[in-house]
């Protein structure tokens, strides 16, 4: 038997990445996988820049740069070919630090990902690891496998137990936890090719939806000649993984001929949209496609389990090492559930969109789009379609409250960096104007308990940007921004300051120093 403070079935990029914050918290960390090595082919398509904060804090977010690139325009083409709709991004300056959406070579990604977990000795990784019972009782979790090369089982014991082992998760299945059915299931085909580079200028610069009722589909520009094409199976065609050649090619031939790409992967899906009713039994705990499947009109369905992991490690940690009852981990679901039933049901509304397959129907939705926009195609901002948290450890009634701190370049010494790594990434409050030393002095204070961080910016001229004030008082940090992005996101909402909590999501905003006050009690309190 051997024991550590957090078992992960799956690695995929929600256990590899809930093993790396964890791990980088100091956690043991054992994760286990049945396959020998990663899945080699590409199956997401887009992240986004909150995925990109979590790499940030995994320290790998520059190694990832040969293998992302910005997520172009989405362009929604009606029965004729118009234009009805158009999704694009935020332009700069980014209000999380990066670009909000990319493409990216989901492989590479995972690769990074594992290469940071054999980086820290902490965490122990088994592929070809038959996970052959789980199971729990009120003191600890249990998993016991067949670790490659050995006949025998091992048990594994911890605390808790997480099943990141994908959408049809053994581990949910053996719980019997059921999953609700947010009302899409349809067969699409989706292909992914190496594209040559005389073909590449004739194809859509840009990502495309045919809305286009005999059959909807969708284009999607990759990183340099990757290119991708989801198209909607009808009857009669081939539902198989292994899609047949003789029928792809048929389906890629307004874009493509025999020759002009070679094809990475062909493969036929069901498109869902489920989440489970439970995400908690005791000491396991779901996360990832385990616990929900997104339809992929939104390019969210990997990024909903990097949110899960970043939720659950600041969670995970304070629980296992004593400075908060498990009871903390029943935000997780009670956060993330409606938050991921929100975004799903938007991203299966963008696929009505898409879907419909009746002519008629079809006409009269490219007349409802453009007449709801005034005869006149204007762009959305896509994570303008991304909703905060309405639930859990956050203070409801205050504004901002259950978005994401805004990331800033900021000043250190002669250079900029990004906020995260000047804070670093646990309890922060933020404070928008210069402070007496008194109310600096008061809200230390109050920050101690809680290990926090006061974020001073507006600080006084002896101040140092970058740097822990030059009085020698610990716990603050002066900050100063390269451009107006969190001040004028405070200033929006009339707040001199926030209380942000270690995954970055905003607790609470304050007008005031005895307002701000009462709210970090109050998150002491919540973390009790």
């Amino acid at each position: 038997m051997r024991e550590t403070d957090v078992i992960i079935v799956g690695l995929g990029p929600t256990g590899a990445a809930l093993a790396g914050l964890l791990g980088q918290r100091g956690l043991r960390v054992a994760v286990f996988d049945r396959l020998p090595d990663l899945f080699p082919l590409p199956r997401a398509a887009g992240l986004d820049h909150e995925v990109m904060r979590i790499a940030q804090e995994l320290q790998v977010a520059d190694r990832l740069a040969p293998h992302i690139a910005p997520y172009r325009p989405s362009e929604y083409r009606g029965m004729d070919g118009q234009l009805i709709k158009r999704l694009d991004a935020a332009p700069p300056p980014h209000r999380l630090g990066w670009a909000p959406n990319y493409v990216f070579e989901q492989p590479a990604f995972e690769r990074i990902l594992r290469d940071r977990l054999a980086e820290l000795p902490n965490v122990q990784v088994a592929t070809s690891a038959d996970v052959r019972e789980v199971g729990q009782d009120g003191a600890q979790a249990w998993a016991d496998v067949v670790l490659p090369g050995d006949a025998d089982v091992t048990r594994y014991v911890a605390p808790w137990l997480i099943a990141c082992d994908g959408g049809s998760s053994p581990v949910r299945k053996r719980l019997g936890i059921t999953l609700e059915d947010l009302g899409f299931d349809e067969p699409w085909l989706v292909v992914d090719a190496i594209v040559s580079d005389a073909k590449l200028a004739e194809l859509p610069q840009t990502q495309v939806q045919y809305c286009e009722a005999e059959r909807p589909c969708t284009f999607v520009t990759g990183v340099g000649r990757h290119r991708r094409w989801e198209i909607m199976l009808l009857p009669g065609d081939s539902l198989s993984p292994d899609f047949p050649p003789e029928q792809l090619w048929p389906l890629l031939e307004r874009w493509l001929k025999p020759g002009e790409a070679e094809i990475w992967r062909a493969a036929a899906y069901r498109f869902h949209g489920l989440v489970a009713h439970e995400w908690r039994r005791g000491r396991i705990l779901l996360a990832g496609d385990a616990a929900h499947m997104t339809p992929p009109f939104m390019a969210q369905g990997m990024v909903q389990g990097l949110r899960d992991a970043l939720n659950l490690a600041w969670k995970l940690e304070r629980v296992i090492r004593g400075r908060s009852s498990q009871t903390l981990l029943d935000s997780y679901a009670l956060e993330r559930r409606p938050h991921v039933v929100a975004t799903t049901r938007t991203a299966l509304e963008l696929g009505r969109v898409i879907c419909e397959r009746d002519p008629q129907r079809a006409r009269e939705r490219d007349a409802r789009l453009l007449a709801e926009q005034g005869g006149q195609v204007s762009t959305r901002y896509r994570q303008d379609m991304i909703p905060g948290l309405a639930d859990g450890l956050i203070e409801r009634d205050t504004p901002g409250a259950g978005t994401l701190l805004p990331q800033p370049l900021v000043r250190a010494g002669e250079h900029f960096v990004r906020l995260d790594d000047l804070t670093g990434r646990g309890v922060r409050l933020v404070a928008a104007e210069a402070l007496t030393a008194t109310e600096r002095d008061v809200l230390l204070e109050a920050l101690k308990p809680l290990d926090g961080v006061l974020v001073q910016f507006g600080a006084s001229q002896d101040a140092v940007p970058g740097q822990m004030s030059q009085d020698a008082v610990p716990g603050v940090v002066h900050a100063v921004e390269d451009m107006p992005v969190l001040l004028s996101w405070l200033a929006q909402l009339g707040r001199r300051f926030a209380v942000v909590r270690p995954d970055h999501c905003v607790h609470s905003t304050a007008a005031s120093v005895d307002e701000a006050l009462q709210l970090l009690a109050r998150v002491r309190a919540g973390l009790v």
